[in-house]
C-alpha cells in the first residue's frame, strides 16, 4: 500500500503525526510520501517507510508552479490512500484531480472518509481499521547517529541527564533555575553527568535524546522525542499543573527526579 500524507504545520505538528505514519507502516506495510513545509522535511526521514518528502508550504507563499509540481507528484505514484491534514478549497481541488481512491480528511469536497471535526490527528487511522497506539511508537535511529551522540557526551560512566529548555526565554523556566538544577544534580549524584540539548537537525537531536538516561524538558519537541525513544521525561509544564513554569520551584523538579 502506498499512502500520501498532506501535512501542514510546524515541528510539533509534524512530530505528533510520526506515530500515525509508523503505525501504518507496521500494520499495513505502507510506503509513505509526505508533503510538508521544507523546513520540516528532515524530520520525516526518521521514519524508514517514508520513501519521499515533497516540500510544500501550505500557506499564501505557494504559487501556481508549486501547485503544479505537487499535483504532478501526487498523480504519478499509485497511491491508495491520502491522509489530508490540510484544509481549504485549493488543496481539495488538487486532491480531487488525483486518482487516489480513499481520501481521509476533516471535511471538504474531495474527502471520501470524513473525520469528525475537533478530533485529534490520531482519528485519521480509524477509516483504515486501525486504532491509535502512540504510546507504543518508537523511533528506530541509525546506529551511527547514536554512536556520534554518545561520543559527544561528557566524560564518565554515570547516568546522563539531558536538560532541554524550550529556547523561548520569555515563557521558559528561568535560566538561573536551570543552572541551579544542573549544579544540584551534580552535587547530589557525584558520578552523574548532565548536558544540554544541542541545536541540530532532527536526527542529531533525536539521537542525543535517545542516548540520555533521562530528560528534563520544557521543549515540546524534546519531550516528544524522549517519549518516542522510550526515555523517562520530566516535563516542566506538567509539574506546573497549568500555572505556568516561570514560578515553578526547583524543589518540585528535584522531587520528580527523586533527589529530594
Amino acid at each position: 500500500m502506498r499512502v500520501l500524507l498532506l501535512s501542514p504545520g510546524g515541528r510539533l505538528a509534524q512530530l505528533q503525526r510520526l506515530p500515525i505514519a509508523g503505525q501504518m507502516a507496521s500494520a499495513l506495510g505502507a510506503q509513505l510520501q509526505v508533503a510538508c513545509p521544507a523546513s520540516e522535511a528532515a524530520l520525516w526521514k526518521l521514519i524508514p517507510a517514508v520513501e519521499k518528502v515533497l516540500p510544500f508550504a501550505f500557506d499564501d507563499s505557494v504559487n501556481l508552479a508549486d501547485w503544479a509540481n505537487l499535483l504532478g507528484s501526487v498523480r504519478e505514484p499509485d497511491f491508495e490512500v491520502c491522509l489530508n491534514f490540510a484544509s481549504g478549497w485549493a488543496i481539495n481541488l488538487l486532491i480531487s484531480f488525483s486518482r487516489i481512491p480513499r481520501r481521509v480528511a476533516r471535511g471538504g469536497f474531495s474527502c471520501t472518509d470524513p473525520i469528525a471535526a475537533g478530533t485529534s490527528d490520531n482519528a485519521f487511522l480509524m477509516p483504515l481499521g486501525l486504532e491509535s497506539d502512540a504510546k507504543k511508537f518508537r523511533l528506530s535511529l541509525p546506529v551511527a547517529a547514536l554512536e556520534r551522540a554518545k561520543a559527544q557526551q561528557p566524560a564518565g560512566s554515570g547516568p546522563l541527564l539531558l536538560l532541554a529548555p524550550s529556547g523561548d526565554e520569555s515563557n521558559d523556566w528561568p535560566s538561573d533555575q536551570w543552572q541551579k538544577l544542573q549544579q544540584t544534580v551534580q552535587q547530589k549524584l557525584s558520578d552523574s553527568r548532565t548536558e544540554w540539548l544541542r541545536a541540530g537537525n532532527p536526527l542529531q537531536q533525536a539521537a542525543q535524546v535517545a542516548s540520555a538516561d533521562g530528560v528534563v524538558s520544557s521543549s515540546a519537541v524534546a519531550s516528544a522525542l524522549g517519549h518516542y525513544s522510550g526515555i523517562s521525561v520530566i516535563e516542566l509544564d506538567a509539574l506546573s499543573e497549568g500555572k505556568g513554569i516561570k514560578q515553578l520551584p526547583l524543589q518540585r523538579v528535584l522531587q520528580a527526579l527523586g533527589l529530594s
